[in-house]
């Protein structure tokens, strides 16, 4: 295969990629899990983005250092079958999805909507008579939803296939709307700081800690803003996308998480400093914002700062959920129609659309609260088992790639780094299941449809076997003689010779 992997290009330089990630990162998370972490860290919320900080940055100087000695398009399941083994990273991916198209699809969108729809609060949806006619119609298919949650869902659906649409004409398009995305982002974000920096008040962190809590207060809450930190990720799925991928991969995610912990802080001091820590835990972050910011002020932050933090969620989570699913249908583990790129756009095409389709019908699921949350989290978060036991065997399988990686965990570091990512991934999907996800039926929907993942796997790959012999095995194979080889090249600017590892099968 001349040129890039699925005939994907190089087109993200640093800029793009550390805007990619910081989208990631800032989402709905810190609106939401600031006032939830603070119940248990009272006003020491600051210093448990700190304390938050140490573990996830640990877990992506680990695929810093893959994703730098073998930057590949679908790097989270590439990695994971390659090195680890194909039916865990099949399950991974898969949970990866139903989180995606289940969970953060659905949520992002419906909360975003929810946020630009708070900064015109005199606005009466009641009052149109076109969308009045339009809700008549839909409740024939959605009873039992009030007009004013139906112009969430239907505002939801029209985000969703606003970002939809920039990722199916391609990757470059849909990384300069999110680099534009993330400054006015972050332009409020800083908006929201400068303003209630003075309002902060030194009494308000006496007693630092939570009454009755104490230091594991502090630590339970410092788990639970780790999800607020997790997003960068997704950088090792754009790995055949990257301009040179050795260095910027290491160096974006230097910059981004850093960067967004210090904002955090930043938050977190305004957060718990302009009001008694008791009064405003557990309420989502417009509450403080209510008291540092004008009418004008509130309008920039749920549009510039909730709004477009969930948006460039969304529009991160197109551009990067797509590529292990080329991997995947490549092995045909998955219909062989997915693997199509656009011819023009060389985009995913049938797989961004086949997911947007599933996300937009999710929307209008009626869910109990909580759950979106937590089949987003819990599906984000699975895919961090395999990928971290891949991190450790490259070394032993690998040892050419792991002499050659512009940036390489040695010593103990090598275990410490990708083990703590493990135990964190468990203890917040454990956290997560038995305890935000409420409902039984919930979590037997959940279940059910990781079985029906499996199922998936075992019945492709004996009919793949069937048709083609083992082409999982000889996939694997030929990907790990191309990254063994001398030849193997990182490719370290656009117009790179072709990358050893694109294997068209």
């Amino acid at each position: 295969m001349s040129g890039n992997e699925f005939g994907l290009k190089r087109s993200l330089g640093l800029g793009s990629l550390v805007a990619v990630e910081v989208g990631l990162i800032i989402g709905a998370g810190i609106f939401v899990l600031v006032g939830v972490a603070m119940k248990e860290t009272g006003p020491a919320v600051p210093l448990a983005f700190l304390i938050a900080f140490v573990p996830i940055m640990l877990v992506m100087l680990s695929l810093a250092m893959i994703g730098s000695a073998i930057p590949c398009a679908g790097g989270t399941y590439r990695y994971s079958s390659r090195l680890v083994s194909p039916g865990w990273a099949f399950l991974g991916v898969w949970g990866y999805l139903i989180g995606m198209v289940f969970g953060a699809f659905p949520l992002y969108s419906l909360r975003a909507t929810q946020y630009f729809w708070s900064a015109f609060p005199g606005l009466k949806v009641e009052s149109w008579a076109w969308f009045m006619a339009l809700y008549r119609a839909a409740m024939h298919i959605l009873p039992q939803v009030t007009a004013h949650e139906f112009f969430i869902q239907a505002g939801a659906a029209v985000l969703l296939t606003a970002l939809y649409l920039p990722n199916y004409r391609g990757v470059e398009l849909a990384g300069i709307v999110q680099a534009l995305m993330v400054v006015v982002l972050l332009a409020a974000m800083v908006y929201f700081v400068a303003a209630g920096m003075g309002q902060v008040k030194a009494e308000y962190f006496s007693p630092l800690l939570a009454p009755q809590k104490g230091v594991m207060g502090l630590l339970v809450g410092s788990a639970i803003l780790t999800l607020a930190l997790l997003g960068a990720n997704g950088v090792i799925e754009l790995g055949a996308e990257i301009k040179n991928p050795g260095r910027n991969i290491p160096l974006s995610i230097a910059i981004s998480v850093p960067t967004v912990t210090v904002l955090y802080v930043l938050v977190g001091v305004i957060a718990a400093g302009v009001s008694p820590w008791d009064k405003v835990a557990g309420r989502l972050l417009e509450t403080q914002a209510g008291l540092v910011l004008g009418p004008w002020g509130m309008k920039l932050f749920f549009i510039g700062g909730a709004f477009l933090a969930i948006t460039t969620s969304i529009n991160g989570l197109f551009m990067c959920c797509t590529k292990s699913m080329l991997v995947v249908s490549n092995d045909r583990l998955l219909p062989a129609w997915f693997y199509a790129v656009h011819p023009r756009f060389n985009s995913p095409h049938r797989f961004l659309t086949t997911v947007w389709l599933i996300g937009l019908v999710s929307i209008f699921f009626k869910v109990p609260a909580g759950t979106f949350e937590s089949f987003a989290s819990i599906g984000g978060l699975l895919i961090f088992l395999p990928l971290m036991l891949a991190v450790i065997r490259m070394k032993k399988i690998l040892p050419e790639r792991y002499a050659d990686a512009p940036f390489k965990l040695k010593g103990v570091w090598l275990y410490l780094c990708p083990g703590l990512g493990m135990v964190l991934s468990l203890f917040a999907m454990v956290m997560l299941f038995f305890g935000e996800l409420k409902s039984n039926f919930w979590r037997g929907f959940f279940l059910v449809l990781l079985l029906l993942g499996g199922a998936i796997y075992l019945a492709q790959k004996k009919r793949t076997q069937s048709a083609h012999g083992d082409l999982i095995a000889q996939n694997i194979e030929a990907d790990l003689k191309a990254w063994r080889s001398s030849e193997f090249h990182r490719a370290e600017s656009v117009e790179a010779k072709p990358d050893a590892a694109c294997v068209k099968q």
